[in-house]
């Protein structure tokens, strides 16, 4: 049953992926960026607030500090990610953006075995390798079906996979402190809509501070060198705004299933995130493919292969 979450949630991921590909070209610059992110989030507060009314969870909506602080943390990484991939995804193939997400959603899996103890059998450690070696192989085709990588690109992409890697580990001291199974702080547990209703919150007002400074610091540079507004450019209209919706639905739901498929069904993180992130390589390669053009070679074909046979050996091995 767990894995139908888990293939639920690589299915939402994809459309996001495909989605968010699309939106990328209405992002002129980084205000835009901000500003598309600032309305997903804002799409997702509402989506947690309608799913935390019908847990009614709303009595647990007074969270301690230490949890508010969680989501906090969590809602941060989550407004690096979005940003950093939104104008990451404009300078490198949507291949080369997904293998480095690949590479990132190894974080959780380290942090929680240091910090947790979680174990690493050398069959999950294989796994690991196998995925690493698939980015590998698949980060030579992206070069490939992309125009290069600068230093802004690839400084973007890091900013990516460490903002979804660390979004990750906080589903997990959210599942180790704030849950029923877990050791906790005070032997509280929210549910959770509790958690996702304040990432996302905590996002958009981080999103929002970001788009307000950065429009000041525009207006201050504009002044400053007396230059004309520029030609019109591409504004929050109905078709970006379309793609915004679904992004943000299927972001709410990968999440919520991810967070359900290790807190309800105890999926240690070393297995999730990279099953997740490998069936992502996997699919974004075959979407990049089909819907945008970048066409696959036998490097690329190779590299899913070994990528599956990573998953396998991740989420079935003991």
């Amino acid at each position: 049953m767990v894995y139908l979450f888990v293939l639920l949630a690589l299915i939402c991921l994809t459309l996001k992926g495909y989605c968010g590909k699309k939106v990328s070209a209405f992002s002129a610059d980084t205000g835009d960026a901000f500003l598309f992110n600032l309305v997903r989030m804002l799409l997702c507060v509402a989506i947690g607030f309608v799913v935390l009314l019908c847990e009614q969870a709303h009595t647990s909506l007074a969270a301690e500090p230490a949890m508010l602080l969680i989501c906090f943390f969590s809602g941060l990484c989550n407004a690096a990610f979005l940003v950093g991939w939104l104008l990451a995804i404009q300078k490198n193939a949507m291949v080369a953006v997904d293998v480095t997400l690949t590479l990132g959603s190894l974080l959780p899996a380290l942090l929680c075995a240091l910090l947790f103890g979680e174990t690493l059998s050398w069959q999950k450690l294989l796994g690991f390798a196998l995925i690493v070696a698939a980015t590998a192989l698949l980060s030579g085709y992206s070069k490939q079906t992309a125009h290069g990588f600068d230093l802004g690109g690839i400084l973007l992409l890091l900013l990516a996979a460490l903002g979804d890697g660390l979004s990750g580990f906080c589903q997990q001291l959210y599942r180790y402190y704030y849950t029923a199974g877990g050791n906790g702080f005070s032997g509280v547990a929210y549910p959770k809509s509790i958690f996702h209703f304040y990432t996302y919150l905590f996002a958009a007002l981080i999103l929002a501070v970001c788009f307000a400074c950065y429009v000041c610091i525009h207006r201050e540079r504009m002044k400053k060198t007396n230059a004309r507004p520029s030609k019109a450019r591409p504004s929050l209209s109905a078709k970006p705004l379309i793609y915004i919706l679904i992004m943000a639905i299927c972001l709410f739901a990968a999440n919520y299933f991810q967070t359900v498929a290790t807190n309800d069904y105890h999926m240690p993180s070393q297995v999730l995130y990279p099953v997740i992130k490998g069936g992502c390589l996997v699919s974004v390669t075959f979407t990049a493919m089909l819907c945008f053009g970048e066409r696959p070679t036998r490097r690329s074909l190779v590299g899913s292969l070994i990528a599956l046979v990573g998953i396998v050996a991740i989420g079935i091995l003991p």
